[in-house]
Parts: C-alpha cells; structure tokens; sequence
C-alpha cells in the first residue's frame, strides 16, 4: 500500500497546473536581494514586459527519480509523465531497492542505475534503455558497490559499431574505477564491461568524437604523487600518463568541437589553466591554486571559469569569460554571490549560476541567469536543494559535461528541492515567464536531467 500510495503522486503530476509558490527569503536570513534583482554593479536592460507563452513543445524530455524510487519520463506537451520502472521498494537513498543515477545518450537512449541496500550491503544493476516503449538492457551489475556517475558517448569514430555506448564509475578495492560499456551484439560479443582505469577522486571527459577519454586523478600532483593526467584511446586500449602535473581542479574538459583540451597544472611553483590542442599546448592564465571550474560554450568559442578563494572554500568566486585562444577574459557574475555551479545554455547564448545563499543550519540555492551580450542578470526563486542535487552540483564541472538542467531549447532549467516536511520535488524554472512568476511543479522526486534533443 505505501508504494501504490507514492505513485498515486505522480500520477496527479501535470505541467499545466504547476504554479506552486515558494516563499520570499527574507532580508533578515542575510539574502542577497529579492528574487528578481539583479546583483549589484552589473548593468541591466529590462525587457518589454510581455505575458509568459505558453508551454513549449520542442523542449525535450525530462527523465527524473521520483520519489518511490522509479524512474520517470515527461514533457511539457505529455501531460502523464511515463513510468519508466516499476520495482522500486524505497525512496532513492532508502533502505531496499530504488533508482538512483539516470543520464541520457546522445542517441536518445536512457540510461540509470539501481542499487539495492539492506543494512550495511549494498548491490547495483545497470541499465539502458533504447526507447520508451522498447525493454531496458542489463549492462552491468556489481554485488559489492553502487554506481557512482554515468556519463554517455558523445559520438563514434567513423561510426564504427564497436564503439563504447557509455562510461560509468564504481567502487573497486583500490579506488574509483572507469569502466566502458559495449552493447554491440553484432560481433558475437554481446554486452562487454571494460575496465579502464582507476583513480580517486577520478574525473573525466570525452573527446567529442568519441576516440578517447581525458582523466584526472588524485588531485594536485603537490599533495599527491599519484595524481595524473591520463588519455585513453577507445581504438587500441591504449593508455598514457600525460607529462603534465595535475594542479587544483576536478574535471578536465574537451572542447565540444574539435581536438582542444583544459586543465589546471603546476608549473614553476603556481598553477596555471592550459589548453593543449594537437600536441601544443599553452598556458592561459595562471590561477588561485586553491581550485578552479571550467566549461566550454556548446560551440567551443569561449570558457567560463571561476575560482575557490582559498583551498576547502564550499563555493567558488565571481564567474569569468575567457577567450581560449586569445586568453582575454571578462567578469561576468558580481563578487557579491557565491557560486556553486555553471552551466551554458545549449545555444550558448547564457550561461546559468546557482548562487549559494547561507541560511541558519542550511544551505539554499538560487538559480541566476546572466546574459552576457545584454549584460543582463536575472534571478529566480530560493530553494532547499534535495540529497541527490547537492550531490549532483558538488561536481558540476562533470556533470556539465554530461548531463543537461537546461531544457534543449533553452527555456527550462530543472532542479529538485525538499520543503519542510522532507519531501523532495522536481521544479522548473522557465526562464521567459514573467518576473514573479512562480517555478512549475513537475512531480514529487529527487533529480530530474533533460535530454540532449
């Protein structure tokens, strides 16, 4: 009865009622203006006010946790949401089985993950699924851990069959371990689960055309003699230690179009951001040394970037843009808010914040979009954010590679909050409502990522 109960709540989900307030933070709790202002200093171009439009129908589709556990699909022209599994016993993180990690492939296809907890044990299955209405795929499963981060192929050399369908990271004895996927079943193999290599903390990011991954691991090559900068090469199984040290950062990061790359290493005593593209490799700008964050624009043309003011520091300064070649730079966000994450909308056309607002015994989030060729900075409502987005958002430089909280038209941005009784809730925000307009209810859950087309 307690599951038939969960899911009677997504079964009232709809876009079209999904006006649900949040409460104004007030000034007292030490925010930063109210919901709508722009920060302080930046410049702004108000818009003709105009009514919101209606729902898109060219927005994608929103894959979420919901909160029995399941994986669920919608879109704003769907009305019910689809239930995409239907085993799940507990609330994603609860004791028994749920669903936990969910990405989509550049072709359209689903992925997610289940782990299973009883006590101290903890088992995990991992699927894929090619369409709605075809069966989910068993890829890979594991008896001792749970699946950390899955991340999809972006494309295929030459279009060779034999290509990796997705990366995922798991727990091994001996750190954090790569694996790949291979689904084709063309070559008699059938599904194959390929390790690739082993690191912690681990990060990566594929090259666009899919031929080879960029590792970091271990950290800062100064307090780790382990940490690398690894390339892998997808055709020959080739593996090589980049002769670079590592410095303070996560993720490295492929340009979306064409053979560049960044990272942050230690050269002559500081750390510096470089970009290598066909083997050259140049210093862009010499960094803080206590952690930087970096994401190309969808066409590669710029980077924002923004850096820890001192080494632990739980949110990162103002956000620049840098030109990768030239290495200008401009600063786009004000000193006054504290960002937790960035992300470019897919056209490249704005690039979304969330700012870190401190609260007593809590941390919230707000959403901000900054326009940079308007100048034009615009807030949204605060939210709780729920385990499974702060989760998500401490490695956003990774996930910004991988998965998408902009909608793929760009009017959306997903996020998942938890209210005061402890229920979490997928919302969006739709960046062309008008001011005031409250963030849409899309279902009770936990995490929800929009697809690539």
């Amino acid at each position: 009865m307690q599951r038939q109960s969960m899911q009677m709540g997504h079964r009232r989900a709809r876009w079209a009622a999904g006006l649900i307030a949040l409460a104004a933070l007030p000034a007292c709790l030490g925010y930063a203006g109210p919901a709508d202002a722009p920060p302080p200093q930046t410049r702004v171009m108000e818009p003709t006010e105009r009514p919101t439009p209606p729902p898109s129908r060219s927005a994608g589709r929103l894959a979420y946790v919901g909160l029995d556990g399941n994986v669920w699909v919608t879109s704003p022209d769907q009305g019910e949401p689809s239930q995409v599994t239907d085993d799940a016993t507990a609330p994603p993180e609860g004791q028994g089985r749920s669903y936990h990690r969910v990405a989509w492939l550049r072709d359209g296809s689903l992925a997610f993950a289940a782990v299973t907890r009883t006590q101290d044990d903890a088992w995990s299955e991992l699927y894929v699924k090619p369409a709605l209405d075809e069966p989910a795929e068993l890829v890979a499963e594991n008896d001792d851990h749970f699946v950390i981060y899955v991340y999809g192929a972006p494309a295929c050399p030459n279009d060779d069959a034999r290509c990796p369908a997705l990366a995922y990271m798991i727990e091994e004895p001996n750190g954090v371990g790569l694996h790949l996927i291979y689904t084709d079943g063309a070559s008699g193999d059938g599904v194959r689960d390929v390790l690739v290599a082993v690191g912690r903390p681990f990060y990566v990011s594929w090259e666009p055309e899919g031929g080879q991954l960029l590792w970091h691991t271990g950290g800062a090559l100064r307090q780790n003699p382990a940490a690398e900068l690894g390339l892998y090469d997808v055709q020959t199984d080739g593996r090589q230690v980049l002769p670079h040290a590592p410095g303070a950062f996560r993720a490295p990061a492929w340009r979306p179009r064409g053979d560049a790359w960044l990272a942050v290493v230690e050269a002559e005593g500081d750390d510096h951001l470089l970009r290598s593209a066909r083997g050259e490799s140049a210093r862009l700008l010499q960094t803080s040394g206590a952690g930087t964050a970096f994401v190309w624009s969808p066409d590669g043309s710029r980077v924002a970037y923004a850096e820890r003011a001192w080494p632990g520091a739980e949110f990162y300064g103002p956000v620049w843009l840098l030109d990768p070649v030239s290495g200008e730079r401009r600063q786009l966000t004000d000193d006054a808010f504290n960002v937790l994450g960035f992300f470019w909308s897919p056209d490249g056309r704005k690039l979304a914040y969330l700012s870190r607002l401190d609260l007593p015994n809590e941390v919230w989030m707000q959403w901000r979009v900054f326009d940079p060729e308007l100048g034009r900075d615009r807030g949204y409502r605060a939210f709780l954010p729920s385990p499974l987005m702060r989760f998500v958002i401490h490695s956003f430089d990774q996930y910004a590679q991988s998965h998408r909280f902009w909608s793929p038209d760009g009017r959306y941005l997903v996020y998942a909050e938890r209210d005061d009784e402890e229920t979490d809730r997928v919302r969006l925000v739709d960046v062309e409502a008008e001011r005031g307009a409250d963030p849409i209810l899309v279902d009770e859950g936990s995490l929800g990522v929009w697809s690539w087309e």
